[in-house]
């Protein structure tokens, strides 16, 4: 590998160590000042980390963190007894318990990245989807879940083009999408019927961490088993799941092991 090539990998590195260093978000110039990289490089190689979903960068505070996008990545390499080991627990649980496939997904505006999953008992022996992957925000539970999450002039502002450019035209308007949230945030989750897939559903609820909803737990399968009186039954299952991960989660933070992050 050329010198220079080395280089901007030791950086890169260098500059995800930093960032893992500290689960509750760091700013560019703190990143710069802790790793010894010049603030413009940290920029440059923060930016593509963040477009390639291994870091994520809070709007609000412009904090940057690591991303479960990149923990499901590495999780082969996470101890077991760790906090992402014990996420993945309560997930091949809940596939246990309701005999479909379980998984986790956080928003990535503007999809869904499923970061985490565990395949039911039906799907022994067909090839599963691989992880991590994105999905449409508009087609999943999942996504319906996340947005209910927000505030409607947030989802305005942040989804009105995109819901123009891509949403499936059965979902009728903006405004009617929008209020159908409402729903969501009543019942506490949300289901999917033939949207992503023909013949497919799902079911989710949102995983509450301290004061946000950064994420949200699923199960799916085919239609002609996951019926409005399946979903309205295995609902508490999986918003019980999302319970366990939310109390997991604001205890842990998900913070990468020291093998990783050199502490």
């Amino acid at each position: 590998m050329p010198p220079s090539e080395a280089g901007l990998v030791r950086r890169t590195i260098w500059l995800l160590r930093t960032v893992a260093a500290h689960p509750e978000g760091v700013g560019l110039s703190d990143i710069a000042r802790e790793s010894g990289i010049p603030k413009a490089t940290c920029y440059r190689v923060l930016t593509v980390l963040e477009r390639e979903s291994w870091l994520t960068l809070d709007p609000v505070t412009r904090r940057y963190r690591v991303s479960l996008g990149l923990l499901s990545i590495v999780g082969g390499l996470l101890d077991g007894g760790g906090s992402y080991g014990h996420m993945r627990e309560v997930v091949r649980q809940l596939a246990s318990d309701t005999k479909e496939t379980a998984g986790f997904d956080v928003l990535l505006a503007p999809q869904v990245m499923v970061v985490a999953q565990t395949q039911g008992p039906s799907l022994i022996g067909q090839t599963p989807k691989p992880v991590p992957r994105t999905q449409p925000v508009w087609a999943t539970s999942t996504g319906k879940v996340l947005l209910a999450a927000l505030t409607p002039e947030e989802v305005r502002a942040e989804f009105a083009e995109e819901f123009t450019k891509h949403a499936p035209k059965q979902l009728g308007s903006f405004a009617d999408f929008i209020d159908s949230l409402d729903e969501v945030r009543e019942r506490g989750y949300a289901f999917s019927v033939d949207e992503l897939e023909t013949g497919a559903a799902s079911v989710a609820a949102p995983v509450r961490v301290r004061d946000a909803t950064p994420y949200a737990v699923w199960i799916g399968g085919p239609s002609y088993r996951l019926t409005p009186e399946a979903i309205t039954d295995l609902a508490e299952t999986v918003r019980k799941a999302a319970r366990q991960l939310g109390d997991l989660l604001s205890v842990s933070d998900l913070e990468l092991p020291s093998a990783l992050t050199g502490r």
